[in-house]
């Protein structure tokens, strides 16, 4: 009776000790996340009429990485930070709102196109709403994933064909 309660205990006291011995090692890095606040700026083109838009862009860039995928990731959050503009032919206000969020893979330069909603100043604009693409590029430092710096401008939106 005592030689099984010797070997219960020693393979209890060798299970606590693989335990401790594996989380006893540095607990992994919190992910760097770099931000940087940008102007941008550009004239979008369209009916009505042709906006000239401005304002600040908020990039956030946190490094991913996953032993499942096969390279580094870079999670990108883009937001519109106070852009409004002004109709080159009626001189109304417009005001452009937006926030995306990107998982691209990491590299020393990327460029991104997205679109943004943007409208006229009033309690009804919302509903003729017309699009603005940002165009982007992103610059990093590949050992540390850290965001580096970025241009922005707005244009009308490509045609698909």
């Amino acid at each position: 009776m005592r030689t099984r309660r010797t070997k219960s205990a020693l393979v209890v006291l060798s299970f606590l000790a693989a335990v401790l011995l594996a989380s006893s090692g540095d607990a992994p890095a919190v992910p760097l996340a770099t931000s940087v606040t940008i102007p941008i700026a550009g004239t979008v083109d369209g009916a009505p009429e042709s906006v000239s838009l401005s304002g600040t862009l908020l990039i956030v860039s946190t490094l991913v990485i996953d032993p499942l995928l096969s390279s580094p990731r870079e999670r990108i959050v883009i937001k519109l930070v106070d852009v409004s503009g002004v109709g080159l032919t009626s001189g109304a206000k417009y005001v452009a709102v937006g926030e995306d969020r990107l998982l691209r893979r990491l590299a020393l330069s990327d460029q991104i196109e997205i679109m943004f909603p943007f409208y006229r100043a009033t309690p009804d604009g919302r509903l003729s709403a017309r699009s603005a693409m940002a165009s982007i590029t992103l610059k990093f430092d590949l050992p540390t994933g850290a965001l580096t710096g970025a241009t922005a401008t707005f244009s009308s939106p490509k045609l698909a064909g």
